[in-house]
């Protein structure tokens, strides 16, 4: 699948700004990496449930700061789903048409804790984004990068406009929207046969001028 994060680098020469503390909320692989070092970004935090994968993050890149653990408005253990295509895991309950192949039990810790100083977030919660958002570092944030769905799909991501009008609220502005077929993602997420609903999979950056 296509990496949308590969389109930052050239935001951020675009913005003439560049984050000093990144933290990626769902990090799974790191496939990310690469295109975070080419912004030029010094310091990076992953957060990642997944016990394996979050011990393969911390042995592949030693100098990014890695916490075994999910995110939330509030801290605590909750049910964290692993899916047959592991980037799809989720802490909402699973929908029939979602392929789990484990449940396991993740500590849940507040973003603000884990990176208080953080002025760039990308959050990739699989449904929780509205949550994790409760307990980011609003302070110092000025750039996060939402994945939304125009799909009323609980466990592929937050509802798009309900994420756009909480970061208004928070005096954040779009800036890009990149754009997967939602119908595609979710074919390739939990197989073939699906319903065709329409829709889009549209990771949005919010960006904040300093005040």
């Amino acid at each position: 699948m296509a990496n949308v994060m590969r389109a930052l680098p050239a935001l951020i020469t675009d913005l003439g700004w560049v984050p000093q503390h990144l933290v990626h909320v769902g990090a799974h692989e790191g496939q990310e990496m690469p295109f975070y070092r080419q912004a030029g970004v010094p310091r990076i935090t992953l957060i990642e449930p997944i016990p394996w994968l979050a011990e393969s993050l911390q042995h592949e890149h030693p100098d990014a700061v890695v916490h075994q653990c999910a995110c939330g408005g509030a801290p605590g253990r909750e049910q964290l789903h692993i899916m047959a295509r592991t980037n799809l895991s989720t802490l909402v309950p699973p929908q029939r048409v979602d392929r789990v192949t484990k449940t396991i039990t993740v500590d849940v810790r507040r973003l603000d804790d884990l990176a208080p100083d953080a002025d760039a977030a990308v959050i990739d919660a699989q449904g929780r984004e509205i949550d994790v958002l409760a307990g980011a570092p609003w302070d110092s944030l000025r750039m996060v990068v939402v994945e939304t769905c125009t799909v009323d799909d609980p466990t592929m991501a937050a509802p798009h406009d309900e994420v756009v009008a909480v970061m208004a609220g928070l005096g954040f502005t779009a800036v890009a929207c990149w754009v997967r077929d939602y119908d595609w993602v979710s074919k390739w997420g939990r197989g073939p046969g699906l319903p065709q609903r329409g829709g889009e999979v549209r990771d949005v950056v919010f960006y904040r001028e300093p005040s």
